[in-house]
């Protein structure tokens, strides 16, 4: 009886200590996920896209601009050498927010090879390749792009009176170690199906385009 009562007391003791509250997870600045300490930690940036979470590695932040933040992101086989790179896309902090208007928002583009340790490597980041949220009509003209084995590929849509749907493939050239355009399909269309039309262009029609320079509007904002 005595034992019994002492666990009892000891239980209540333990209880007004805590005051009926539950511990409290910690959480960062953001109130996102919580850092990890080991090689492959990431970064308190993630999201979910077709149930999956992604979650980029922590040291990426250091690439991406001043007033920028991460956007979307794929990753593949770009380079041929059977490891998995990234593909990042950024914009400006909070444009979703922000009322439509001709200002330029930047997008950039960051591009990152994977190493058999299982780090990533840098390239380059380009700050043209990419349409911005008001460059092409009345809605966003970003169209999402596609980490491929090999290549790199960049979809635009534009809207206004005419609709016009183009998808940018950069082939992965071994010798130059470097992505080149090869390939523009453009499609377009108004009102009447009779203004339909569909275009594809090579390299032959546009010459080398590294996707490093490669310039979106040709360097007209």
């Amino acid at each position: 009886m005595n034992k019994l009562l002492l666990i009892l007391v000891c239980f209540l003791f333990s209880c007004g200590n805590n005051s009926g509250k539950l511990p409290v997870k910690k959480q960062d600045a953001l109130g996102q996920a919580k850092l990890d300490t080991n090689r492959q930690s990431a970064f308190n940036w993630s999201w979910e896209r077709s149930g999956e979470k992604i979650i980029l590695p922590l040291w990426v932040t250091r690439y991406i601009s001043k007033g920028q933040e991460p956007m979307d992101t794929f990753s593949g086989d770009i380079n041929i050498d059977g490891i998995q790179d990234i593909v990042l896309v950024t914009r400006t902090i909070g444009e979703d927010t922000m009322p439509f208007s001709r200002e330029y928002l930047p997008r950039e583009l960051l591009v990152f090879s994977g190493k058999r340790d299982g780090f990533q490597k840098f390239l380059f980041k380009n700050t043209k390749a990419l349409p911005c949220r008001t460059c092409c009509g009345m809605s966003d003209p970003y169209g999402g792009m596609t980490a491929k084995k090999g290549q790199i590929i960049v979809n635009e849509y534009c809207g206004s009176n005419t609709k016009q749907v183009s998808e940018y493939r950069f082939g992965y050239d071994v010798k130059k170690r470097d992505w080149l355009l090869d390939t523009i399909v453009t499609e377009s269309y108004a009102f009447y199906y009779e203004q339909y039309r569909l275009d594809t262009t090579t390299q032959k029609d546009f010459g080398l385009k590294s996707l490093r320079n490669f310039s979106l509007y040709n360097d007209e904002e």
